[in-house]
């Protein structure tokens, strides 16, 4: 293994010192083989060097870091970080050579690059001998003279040898990939975090080129990481569900769901939408997320998939991992269907999509869930007849499938009106998609996902601590009205609030007749209710049983929103009860009623990390404990800095140097939670084209230009009829170059 520096005349160069084995020989006799280190040009340094006759720089450093001929070391890091510290000491950098040879056998070659500086040759540099016999390692060669000035200590950040990425960095740039900000943003962030650029020995490039590495060693391995990380999860936790599907190898489909989305789910499993959302991939992979309402009015999800196509295959193989995971159906599934009316309502007549007339009447139809299916037949026929649009071919289909989207055909299904479009089910695509990229790799759309679900679930966290510890404002609170402060205590603040206005319309809009009838032992009462903005009154019938607290109002504002309507609660502010009859408070609004515990992603994405990343992550919290618990007492805050110096030190001596054995393999092993494979079994999906994943027209690398040109079919000569590449006006066969020889334009 050889040690050297290439150094630049450029002003603009800096001392950069090469390590790494870029000469090494091997002798079959002795068994031995050599390393050199030599390092680079630099900048002026007033204290670091002098300057001999020869113009020869030897730097004035302690003596007890200079490098000594014979000397011996444990290993050939432990070397490398003695001439590194002398070098630091110096004035000048160090970096791993790129050329390596066995023997008389070239291994790697050094490549040449355009640059704007030539090398000075400079030949100071430290070499090993390593005896495999004995396998010590000496120090055989050490030359301390520069012929190039050296490096400012105030410089040393700038200089490219230090241009290293810590671990910190480098999860830095991933975790900022989750949501969504690129390595150019990280390097800006880093930089402000650590007190100025010139606190950040790396650049904005090595940041981009590590978030290139990244990329490239994953992406072969892209669908495998991914599946085996799910499978991990499913392996070590019961409650984790996921499914997988493959296509000729390739990742065709696959759902999943944690502990938390399985326990929401058994509390709010009345209405799941579903509806896809596109480009969160680099492969086009659909993302259908599953989304429930929660006790806070809240979106939440409760189950997630990414399938190659929209077919009714794909699909059903969806909801049957869904129905698989959850071992029930919800009482309603909503999803957006494919001719939807923003992009179909320019089928009919222009004149008539512009007429305000006709946008309400149709809106107020559709949505209008207090009408019988019959009713709402009688009134679509009149509307077309109106319009004149009973030809209209998209209407007629519409009409056709009603009972799959005009709500007063679900007016009997509890919860019914809870969600009535897909509208949700869109407000958590968009809200998914803020963290996404349509760039991302499989690996990364996880960490997107499960920072998007950390966000929903701490929200919810919050909420139900709202809820449980502070009360809510009431309207009444000096009347004899308890059955307000009943609800305060049992409902979340956001179903509070809607149970308030109904109870505010009770006491303020609604009032009872005098008159009342008993039909089968219950009281059939008479509510008029005044409507403010219209001045309507229309009347509504509430059946209501004293003994048993019964009661039921024709409205069926219970049915489809869990919440008593405010005609009820003028029966029961009427008849002087107390508390909301129990059976008309809905679980699915109570405070608590999934444990707080869950609502964390106790079963994310690298959740069986490496235990590397494990004490990694201890040992930062620690650190940060620390530094809080000291940063206001300056004389402990020092003695935090002298430990933490002293422990560095230590560190630097008995830890030996990054492994040269490709370490940003390892260190993204790390970052993603499982091994990379080089058996992938497993491939990324290919060749998916769907309606939302629009036209990538990506810039195309010289490389790639060279192989497509090289693969284009070779035309034929007309004269020679032979396939090659030159011009048949010049083609000394083709007879017609004999009679009209081809002239060149002067």
């Amino acid at each position: 293994m050889v040690i050297k520096a290439t150094n630049h005349e450029s002003e603009d160069s800096f001392n950069v010192l090469t390590i790494g084995p870029s000469k090494s020989t091997f002798n079959d006799d002795d068994k031995e083989t050599e390393s050199y280190i030599q390092p680079s040009k630099g900048t002026t340094s007033s204290t670091a060097k002098e300057k001999n006759k020869d113009d020869l720089y030897i730097p004035h450093v302690d003596t007890d870091l200079i490098p000594k001929k014979g000397q011996i070391v444990s290993s050939v890091n432990e070397g490398i970080e003695m001439y590194r510290n002398y070098a630091k000491a110096a004035g000048f950098g160090i970096r791993l050579g790129t050329a390596t040879s066995y023997g008389d056998h070239s291994l790697r070659k050094k490549q040449e690059r355009k640059s704007y500086s030539k090398v000075t040759g400079c030949m100071a540099m430290i070499g090993f001998d390593r005896n495999v016999a004995t396998n010590t390692i000496t120090v055989y060669a050490f030359e301390e003279a520069h012929n190039h000035p050296l490096t400012k200590f105030s410089e040393e950040s700038i200089c490219s040898p230090n241009h290293r990425l810590s671990i910190f960095d480098q999860e830095l740039i991933v975790k900022a990939s989750t949501i969504n900000i690129g390595a150019t943003k990280a390097h800006k962030i880093r930089a402000s975090l650590k007190g100025g650029y010139d606190h950040l020995p790396a650049t904005k490039n090595d940041f981009k080129i590590f978030w290139r590495d990244y990329t490239n060693i994953v992406g072969p391995n892209d669908a495998q990481c991914v599946v085996d990380q799910l499978i991990i999860c499913r392996d070590n936790y019961q409650n984790f569900h996921f499914e997988y599907k493959l296509d000729d190898d390739e990742l065709n489909a696959m759902f999943w769901v944690d502990e938390t989305g399985k326990e929401n789910y058994s509390k709010f499993s009345d209405v799941i939408s579903m509806d896809a959302t596109y480009r969160t991939n680099r492969y086009n992979m659909i993302f259908v997320p599953f989304t429930a309402i929660n006790n806070h009015e809240k979106t939440i999800n409760v189950g997630a998939g990414l399938i190659s196509d929209e077919t009714i295959e794909s699909y059903s193989w969806l909801l049957e991992a869904f129905l698989s995971s959850h071992k029930k159906k919800p009482t309603m599934i909503l999803s957006d269907m494919d001719a939807t009316l923003s992009s179909s309502i320019a089928k009919i007549e222009p004149d008539v999509v512009s007429n305000s007339d006709f946008k309400k009447r149709i809106n107020q139809l559709v949505w209008n869930m207090n009408i019988e299916p019959s009713e709402f037949e009688n009134k679509w026929d009149l509307m077309l007849n109106e319009f004149h649009l009973k030809d209209n071919k998209w209407l007629a289909d519409m009409f056709n499938k009603r009972d799959k989207w005009i709500p007063s055909y679900f007016r009997d299904i509890p919860m019914c009106g809870l969600m009535k479009t897909t509208s949700r089910s869109e407000s958590s695509n968009s809200f998914f998609n803020v963290f996404s990229s349509p760039t991302n790799l499989l690996v990364n759309f996880m960490f997107n996902f499960d920072t998007a679900l950390s966000k929903q679930r701490h929200e919810q966290k919050r909420l139900d601590i709202a809820s449980r510890d502070t009360s809510p404002q009431l309207l009444f609170p000096h009347e004899n009205l308890k059955i307000e402060k009943n609800a305060s205590l049992v409902y979340t603040r956001e179903a509070f609030l809607k149970v308030q206005k109904q109870i505010k319309k009770a006491c303020y809009q609604c009032f009872q007749k005098k008159n009342y009838v008993l039909i089968d032992g219950h009281q059939q009462c008479t509510i008029v209710y005044k409507e403010i903005k219209s001045g309507k009154r229309p009347e509504f019938k509430v059946s209501f049983d004293a003994k048993d607290e019964t009661i039921e109002c024709e409205c069926l504002h219970f049915t489809f929103f869990g919440i008593l309507c405010s005609h009820a609660f003028r029966v029961l502010i009427d008849y002087d009860i107390v508390m909301i009859p129990e059976k008309y408070i809905l679980d699915r609004w109570r405070k608590n009623i999934v444990d707080i515990g869950f609502q964390k992603i106790n079963r994310k994405w690298r959740v069986c990390s490496t235990e590397i990343s494990n004490l990694l992550q201890d040992a930062t919290s620690f650190y940060e404990k620390c530094i809080e618990s000291v940063i206001h007492d300056k004389e402990k805050l020092q003695e935090l800095v002298n430990s933490l110096q002293q422990l560095s030190e230590t560190c630097g001596k008995d830890v030996a140097s990054r492994s040269s054995s490709n370490p940003i393999k390892d260190v993204v092993e790390n970052i993603i939670g499982v091994p990379i494979s080089t058996d992938v079994k497993i491939k990324v999906p290919s060749g998916i084209k769907t309606k939302g994943s629009g036209k990538r027209n990506r810039i195309k690398s010289v490389a790639e230009k060279a192989i497509a040109k090289s693969l284009k079919p070779k035309r034929t000569c007309k004269g020679c009829k032979q396939v090659v590449n030159h011009d048949q006006r010049n083609c000394p066969i083709n007879p017609s170059n004999v009679l009209k020889p081809f002239k060149k334009q002067q």
